[in-house]
């Protein structure tokens, strides 16, 4: 059987392959200490496999330098990626020295999958063609950025979805061309300054944080709504965003939501139960609503006219 070779697709081409290995045992022999320094991991590949890799990327590939030389890059590559990264690769080789940038998860046997940040590139090499590839571990900084993401567009108190997201998302629905119905439902929490001066403010916290947990459990059932939102845009007032559904559909969800406030009870140090009640205002986004701000009103009206009428039901804004 013939020797495999992984510095030439054709195993005549001597020339090529001397070169090639002069190439990267000179870049070894001055730049050794300083590549496996490198807090990155660096490989240097060609179309057959891994010819060199530093420290880092030993760390990152869970292999020894001999273990990973003959190896692919894509061996490590998760499987639903694997295409994306050989054409990231196939860039590399045919860009020249033309930096070429990706995203991709490092999935090895046994071991928590990584997202990785790769960077590619042609090294100007004679010989076989040979690109460098830089990959470094970006878990911990997508984990950060998601965080500070989540913490952006929620409340604190609640986890529900805060007022300046919300009204962001409904003026997006509201500047398309083609706009579906576009109906929202304001809920208020009847009595709720009594609820606090009875029983504190933790109690009324806690009535707050129970009405979003069954928000966030009754969203994903809301029919022919895949885009539903639920928001709280201020003290004990929520807003159902409920894209593609008219006046008459929000109104029926706003009233299956009041039934469901009404089954909650909160309980409270001394063992009592508390129950609560919600008035909601609904309003549907009409030609002459020149913005959000205009439907919101409407909506307030509503939910006002529920208010004076005893509270605890659902008013629809004319």
């Amino acid at each position: 059987m013939d020797e495999f070779d992984l510095f030439a697709d054709d195993i005549d081409e001597v020339n090529t392959i001397v070169k090639t290995q002069e190439s990267l045992f000179d870049t070894e022999q001055r730049l050794g200490v300083m590549l496996d320094a490198m807090p990155i991991g660096l490989l240097f590949h060609t179309q057959q496999g891994i010819l060199y890799a530093n420290d880092q990327a030993c760390q990152l590939l869970h292999g020894q330098k001999s273990e990973l030389v003959g190896r692919h890059f894509l061996d490590f590559i998760r499987e639903d990626e694997f295409s994306s990264v050989d054409s990231l690769l196939q860039r590399a080789f045919m860009a020249g020295q033309k930096a070429v940038e990706s995203e991709s998860v490092i999935s090895i046997k046994d071991r928590a999958n990584r997202l990785i940040k790769i960077t590619t590139s042609r090294l100007p090499w004679d010989g076989t063609p040979v690109i460098q590839i830089l990959f470094q571990d970006i878990t911990a900084q997508k984990r950060a950025e998601q965080s500070l993401r989540k913490l952006s567009i929620t409340d604190e108190l609640t986890g529900a979805y805060n007022r300046r997201h919300v009204f962001y998302e409904a003026e997006s629905y509201l500047q398309q061309k083609n706009m579906p119905p576009v109906t929202i439902a304001m809920l208020d929490v009847d009595h709720f300054k009594s609820i606090n001066d009875t029983y504190g403010h933790a109690l009324g916290d806690t009535v707050l944080k129970d009405i979003t947990k069954m928000a966030h459990n009754f969203v994903p059932t809301i029919k022919n709504c895949n885009s539903a939102m639920f928001a709280r845009i201020g003290g004990e007032e929520f807003l159902f965003l409920l894209p593609g559904l008219t006046v008459d559909e929000g109104a029926a969800v706003a009233e299956e939501f009041r039934q469901s406030i009404m089954r909650l009870r909160i309980s409270q140090n001394g063992g009592r139960l508390v129950k609560i009640t919600a008035s909601f205002g609904v309003a549907e986004y009409q030609q002459g609503d020149i913005s959000f701000d205009q439907l919101l009103s409407r909506a307030d009206d509503a939910l006002y006219r529920a208010k004076n009428n005893g509270r605890n039901q659902v008013s629809k804004a004319v």
